[in-house]
């Protein structure tokens, strides 16, 4: 741009010293119009520049430079089997020892038939009961069940029933009454209590049985 308007001033010169020569040789012979000159020329002069200002390459224009997007630390895989929690094995503690307790004691085992069958009017049944000597002490025979209340099995049922043999802790008693089924339907229930022989018995479990009868 600053080579152009160095151009144009320098044609304006030429051209007005062109006119200034034109005047002075005016009053020898008549010459061209000066305007037209000066018109003439100017546009002999537009049009080089134009011609030169064509014949220049553009300049080009420069690519946008591509913007390189930031790279991202890669996302470190998780394993879920190494996130899951352990648990510690816990130390095998062996067999649970069995509390021996001292002196006399009995825990009932079982009763057959079970508690809650049901009987026909004046059915014959055989009920058995089971109890464990968890004590430290033997049963002899001065250990017996009672029958202390609710519905007697037979009309010849005992009230005693003794030990028949020596039972030692951890061994089970077993006992066998033949019943016979009350003659009217209903609900019935007969209690039994152990203890052990004394002038101050001592009362080591207490059992019942109830049934029904339709």
């Amino acid at each position: 741009m600053f080579k152009q308007k160095f151009q144009i001033l320098s044609v304006i010169l030429f051209v007005s010293v062109f006119l200034s020569a034109c005047g002075i040789a005016g009053s020898a012979e008549p010459t061209q119009d000066p305007n037209a000159v000066f018109t003439q020329v100017a546009e002999t002069v537009m049009v080089s520049m134009t011609q030169t200002a064509e014949a220049i390459p553009p300049t080009p224009t420069p690519a946008p430079t591509a913007t390189t997007a930031p790279t991202l630390p890669p996302v470190p895989t998780t394993d879920p089997a190494a996130t899951q929690a352990v648990i510690p094995t816990q130390p095998s503690l062996g067999p649970t020892a069995t509390v021996q307790k001292y002196g006399a004691s009995a825990n009932w085992l079982s009763s057959n038939p079970a508690d809650g069958s049901v009987f026909s009017q004046g059915e014959q049944f055989n009920l058995t009961v089971c109890l464990l000597n968890d004590g430290g002490w033997d049963w002899t025979d001065r250990y017996y069940m009672k029958w202390v209340d609710g519905y007697r099995l037979t009309s010849n049922q005992p009230y005693y029933i003794d030990a028949d043999k020596i039972i030692e802790p951890g061994e089970k008693w077993c006992f066998t009454l033949p019943c016979v089924a009350p003659k009217n339907p209903g609900s019935y229930t007969t209690y039994w209590n152990m203890y052990g022989k004394g002038d101050n018995p001592n009362l080591l479990e207490q059992v019942y049985f109830p049934f029904k009868v339709q």
